[in-house]
């Protein structure tokens, strides 16, 4: 085995097998002819001027060495500090509005209530008539390379070269509006109350950062890395997190409305009383996440992967769930009022009480479901599998089971007045007490099921006679 990283931050790499080394070699000498690092010092004179004054709009300071240097209310807007290294700066309050600071060195640097409008904390070029690759970002990085062989100690040192490094960094309430830290290392960093809002975080890695309270409005974090991230109260309402890893983060009570989630990951993910109206949530793993309480009314979650999640109280309505996977999820008292599953897959799930009037459930598989109490008024359930679910005291008036598989299914005291029943397989079932007052029967199987007390009054279809005596 072999690794690569900064510090903390660094990923095992497999070695690739012998076949592809000749080819690593090869590579490796075109590679390294465009990672030769241009010669360029910072401007003495300016170096000077903010040892002196505390300011520098405009300067030169490239790959200044400024280590714990005490930059506070600094005036460096438009300064170039590309590659600076300003591990342990205190540049608290630092006017830093469109500064360069591509490859800066800002570990455990702190930058509270810094103005970094428009800056540029991205990937450097360190080459202008060889630029280096930008699209990577940490995890990418090493994967693409890994597949490559052992990491040569030119790819180590150019990765350390061109990532601005921002790890346990203090931005608490900064001011990032649309600054560009595109590949970021920004894990651990402290980002509470920040102001982030059409920022470029795409590939940013951000595991373990606190963004409380932090504002990401139309943010851009596709690919962004925020495993185990805090974003209590966050606010990323239009936000592009496209195939964001968000795995065991924390999003209690965020405000995600709009917000595009697509293909992110949120497995385990805590995600309480947050709102995601008209969020698209499309292909979204958010495997045992918790999400008792959020509200997703008209959100797309198409193909959504929500195995095993905690979904007390969610709201629904008006959500697209066709071919969502729900099987053994908690959903008592969920909120699906018109909202569509079809083909959803909800095998063992728990939606005791849940509220799904006029909802769309045909072909769903809801085998094993705890349907108990559950208002399914109007709903469309036809050609829906409900194979030994529970609807005791259910209410299914009107609603359309046509083509149903019901066998072995508990329909206790349960409301199916008015309800269409066509071509259903209720065999065994327990129909005790169960309402079909004026339900449309016809073709309806009703072999080995328990009807005690069963209310057949102008039920259309039904044939009394076939009906065995108790």
């Amino acid at each position: 085995m072999s690794s690569i990283g900064v510090g903390k931050d660094t990923i095992s790499v497999k070695p690739a097998p012998t076949f592809l080394k000749t080819l690593v070699l090869g590579i490796s000498l075109l590679i390294t002819q465009g990672f030769t690092h241009a010669t360029h010092a910072a401007n003495p004179e300016h170096l000077e001027q903010l040892k002196t004054t505390n300011t520098c709009p405009q300067c030169d300071l490239t790959d200044a060495d400024l280590t714990n240097a005490n930059l506070q209310q600094a005036e460096l807007s438009g300064a170039n500090l590309k590659g600076a290294i300003l591990t342990g700066a205190n540049l608290n309050q630092a006017n830093l509005s469109q500064a360069e600071l591509n490859g800066a060195k800002l570990a455990g640097a702190t930058l509270a209530r810094a103005n970094l409008r428009e800056a540029k904390l991205g990937l450097r070029e360190l080459d202008a008539d060889n630029p280096l690759p930008s699209q990577v970002e940490p995890d990418n990085l090493y994967n693409t390379l890994s597949w490559l062989g052992y990491f040569p100690a030119f790819i180590a040192n150019w990765y350390a070269a061109v990532v601005t490094d921002l790890r346990d960094t203090n931005l608490q309430g900064a001011d990032l509006y649309r600054a560009n830290l595109d590949g970021a290392l920004l894990s651990r960093a402290n980002l509470q109350d920040a102001q982030l809002d059409y920022a470029n975080l795409v590939r940013t890695y951000l595991r373990e950062a606190t963004l409380t309270n932090a504002n990401l409005v139309s943010a851009d974090l596709r690919n962004a890395n925020l495993t185990d991230a805090q974003l209590e109260v966050a606010d990323i309402r239009s936000a592009d997190l496209r195939g964001a890893k968000l795995n065991n983060a924390n999003l209690d009570t965020v405000n995600a409305d709009s917000a595009n989630l697509s293909g992110a990951n949120l497995s385990q993910a805590y995600i309480t009383n947050a709102d995601f109206n008209g969020a698209i949530l499309v292909r979204t793993t958010l495997r045992e996440a918790v999400l008792n309480g959020s509200n997703f009314q008209i959100a797309d979650l198409t193909q959504a992967n929500l195995q095993g999640a905690q979904l007390k109280g969610i709201g629904f309505n008006r959500a697209n769930l066709t071919k969502a996977n729900l099987e053994g999820a908690d959903l008592t008292n969920a909120k699906l009022a018109i909202a569509d599953l079809t083909n959803a897959q909800l095998t063992g799930a728990i939606l005791h009480s849940a509220y799904l009037h006029s909802a769309t459930l045909a072909n769903a598989n809801l085998s094993g479901v705890d349907l108990q109490g559950a208002q399914l008024r109007e709903a469309n359930l036809s050609n829906v599998t409900l194979v030994g679910a529970t609807l005791e005291d259910a209410n299914l008036i009107r609603s359309t089971l046509t083509g149903a598989n019901l066998t072995y299914t508990n329909l206790t005291r349960c409301d199916l007045r008015g309800a269409n029943l066509t071509g259903a397989d209720l065999s065994y079932a327990n129909l005790t007490q169960a309402n079909f007052s004026q339900a449309v029967l016809m073709d309806a199987s009703f072999q080995g099921a328990n009807l005690s007390d069963a209310n057949f009054k102008s039920a259309i279809g039904f044939n009394r006679y076939a009906v065995p005596r108790q």
